[in-house]
Formats: structure tokens, C-alpha cells, sequence
């Protein structure tokens, strides 16, 4: 059973491996020529951040070791897998052999597009094969131009005015694209146009662009009223202050007492004001006698 690749050689030092994979190589090269197999079919398009499973020939017997490179030629600059299972210049980390020697990558990227050669040695002698591996990008991100203007993805307009969404981005070949709705199709062209905005139409925008290259899909764009609309309220109704609330007979008492009362607090002012009155007389006459006697006295004049 085979070890995937690099794990062969876990064990021995840098240099040693080095020494390995250069032994390996001298042997491999000074070798006679191979023949070449027909070439399988070609894989089906992966996008990127997929797995690529490039498999051995299954029509040959007694396959002894297999090495794997980049490019139409088995060149040594070239090499992923040499026959011993050590990387070569061509191994980026992301490459392991399966147990049938099947090269496996991933995480792929459109930089993994092309050509791999297999070169199998078997006991009948010395066979390589041609796989070809085709990469969609999956582009996000792109933005959208729109009328209003929007900010970090959120667009706010008022209600029965237009609103407008144009992409922008620039694809080779041509893309078709495709608007959706809060997930669900809303149109096709590079702009979509709102005419009379109601509240059916708030929420979010995306415009997906496809075309053989791979597919792209824009930066959201949500689209909301200026402020969330909240319903008047009832003004709370002023209660009564039960301490000072009064109805019935209380009610009819207090308005027959009150003339009462302001009748008697004015006869009680006026014999109030009175009485001083009186006393101020007195106190006048008190004083005009004490003065009469006094001057008596001083003439001695008193009977």
C-alpha cells in the first residue's frame, strides 16, 4: 500500500531527503524513454476551493512506482510525486497520492488549470499519461452602482419614488445576469429598476453574472425606508385625583358652605376692624385725660 505523499520520507533529515529525491531523479532520467498511453477523457470543470482526483491508467499490471508532474513533459523542475512518494519542486502542500498512486489536489485554484503527466514504471517497462484539469473562478464581491447612493449595502429611499441598481463590473466573455429578490428571481439585464418603491419591495438585492468562465455574485444590497414608520399612539388619559374628587351631596354641601363661609369670614373682618376701631378711641381718650390732669397739677388747680 502506498504512503501519501511526504510521508514516506517523515522520518529523515532535510539533507537526507534531498540526497533521495536526487538520487531518484538521476535514475529516473537516465533511463530509456516512455511510451505514452492514450490519454483519458478529459475531467469535468471544478470550481475553485473544489478537490481534483486525477487517477492512474486502470489498464496496465505490475505497476511498480508512479511519479506525477506539472505540464505536458516529465521534467524534473516539473515533478510533484517522484517514484519513492518524495515532493518535488512542483509540490505545493496541497497534493497527496492516494493508495493507486492517483494524484489528489486541494483546494484548487485557477493557477491548478492545465496539464498533469503520470509516468508509471511497470515490469513491462516504462508508460506515462496526460490528465487536464479545467478550473472555474467563482468570483464575489463585486459591487453595484445605485441611484440612491448606498452605504455599506444599505440604501434608503422613501416610499413611490424610483430606486435604481446597475452592475458595473467588467467580465470577459460577456456574463448573463440574473437579479434576485430576498433569494427569489426578480430579473435579467445589467440594471434593475423599481419604479414606484412600496413596502413589497424593501429588502435585499443580489445580481448574479455567469458565464463560461465561472460565476460571480455581487455585494448585497438591502433597501429600507429613511425610518422605520411606527404607529401613533393613544394620549394616555390624565386621571382624576380620588383625594380631591367630590360628587353627589359632598358636591352640593361644599357649594351651599362656600357663600356661607365668605359671609362669615367678612362680618368677622368688619367687627374685627371695628374693635380696633374702638380701642383705638379709647386709648385716644385715656391719653387727652392724662394730659388735662397733668396740667392741672402743675397750675394747682385741682378741686
Amino acid at each position: 500500500m502506498r504512503c501519501p505523499l511526504g510521508a514516506a520520507s517523515s522520518g529523515h533529515s532535510p539533507a537526507w531527503r534531498r540526497m533521495l529525491l536526487t538520487g531518484s531523479l538521476l535514475a529516473f532520467f537516465t533511463c530509456s524513454a516512455s511510451s505514452e498511453l492514450p490519454s483519458s477523457a478529459s475531467l469535468d470543470s471544478l470550481t475553485e476551493g473544489a478537490n481534483a482526483h486525477l487517477p492512474v491508467p486502470r489498464s496496465l499490471d505490475g505497476v511498480l512506482s508512479t511519479s506525477w508532474f506539472r505540464g505536458h513533459e516529465a521534467q524534473a523542475e516539473a515533478m510533484i510525486s517522484s517514484p519513492e512518494g518524495l515532493p518535488g519542486s512542483g509540490h505545493t502542500g496541497r497534493e497527496t497520492l492516494d493508495t493507486q498512486g492517483s494524484l489528489v489536489i486541494r483546494n484548487v485554484t485557477t493557477q491548478d488549470a492545465g496539464s498533469y503527466t503520470v509516468v508509471l514504471e511497470t515490469s513491462r517497462g516504462r508508460r506515462s499519461a496526460t490528465e487536464q484539469i479545467q478550473i472555474k473562478p467563482t468570483l464575489t464581491g463585486c459591487w453595484l452602482l445605485t441611484f440612491p447612493g448606498n452605504t455599506q449595502g444599505i440604501l434608503r429611499s422613501e416610499l413611490n419614488y424610483s430606486v435604481i441598481l446597475q452592475w458595473v463590473a467588467s467580465i470577459e466573455p460577456e456574463p448573463v445576469l440574473r437579479w434576485t429578490f430576498n433569494g427569489h428571481p426578480r430579473g435579467i439585464g445589467e440594471r434593475l429598476i423599481i419604479q414606484r418603491l412600496s413596502l413589497e419591495d424593501l429588502g435585499t438585492y443580489v445580481c448574479l453574472a455567469e458565464n463560461s468562465q465561472g460565476m460571480c455574485f455581487s455585494q448585497p444590497v438591502t433597501i429600507m425606508l429613511p425610518q422605520d414608520i411606527v404607529d401613533p399612539t393613544d394620549p394616555v388619559p390624565i386621571k382624576p385625583n380620588p383625594t380631591l374628587s367630590l360628587s353627589g351631596s359632598s358636591a352640593f354641601a361644599l357649594i351651599v358652605a362656600a357663600p356661607v363661609v365668605l359671609v362669615g369670614s367678612t362680618v368677622f373682618t368688619i367687627i374685627w376692624k371695628l374693635r380696633n376701631m374702638e380701642f383705638t378711641v379709647l386709648c385716644l381718650a385715656l391719653q387727652m385725660g392724662s394730659r388735662c390732669f397733668s396740667n392741672h397739677v402743675e397750675k394747682g388747680t385741682i378741686p
